[in-house]
Order: structure tokens, then C-alpha cells, then sequence
């Protein structure tokens, strides 16, 4: 059973991680448009650039639970 606190942490470090993946699908779009209508792709260096977003917010997420109870653990 989580306090308030850490359940607060975790919507907080939950959010975080939502709105990276969301920021990377927003830089990616651009990519994605211009490869449907047939031109070059970016190179490969800017579009590993724009894949960062989406593996922090994915560690984030699986590491949301255990980094709210540390950040709280002193709270309660």
C-alpha cells in the first residue's frame, strides 16, 4: 500500500514519462509525414537523436514505482 505522498510521486514521474513519449511522437511526425509522400529520410544520427525521448520515458515508467518510494520514503 502506497501513502499519499508516494502515490502523488508516482502520478508526477507517471506524467513525466507520458508527456517524453509524447514529445517524441511530435518530433517523429515529421519524419513520418515526409516518408509517406515518397522523400529522403533524415539522416539515421537525428533520428536516433529524436528516439531519446521515448527511452527515458519508457525507463521512467518502469522505474516510476520504485523511484516514488525512495523520493518519499523520508515523508512518511
Amino acid at each position: 500500500m502506497l501513502s499519499p505522498y508516494a502515490k502523488a510521486a508516482l502520478f508526477v514521474i507517471r506524467f513525466s514519462a507520458c508527456g517524453l513519449v509524447i514529445l517524441s511522437g511530435c518530433l517523429y511526425s515529421t519524419d513520418v509525414f515526409l516518408y509517406l509522400s515518397h522523400h529522403p529520410v533524415s539522416r539515421p544520427a537525428v533520428l536516433a537523436f529524436k528516439a531519446v525521448p521515448v527511452l527515458a520515458g519508457a525507463a521512467l515508467y518502469v522505474k516510476s514505482k520504485k523511484m516514488a518510494i525512495y523520493l518519499t520514503k523520508d515523508l512518511e
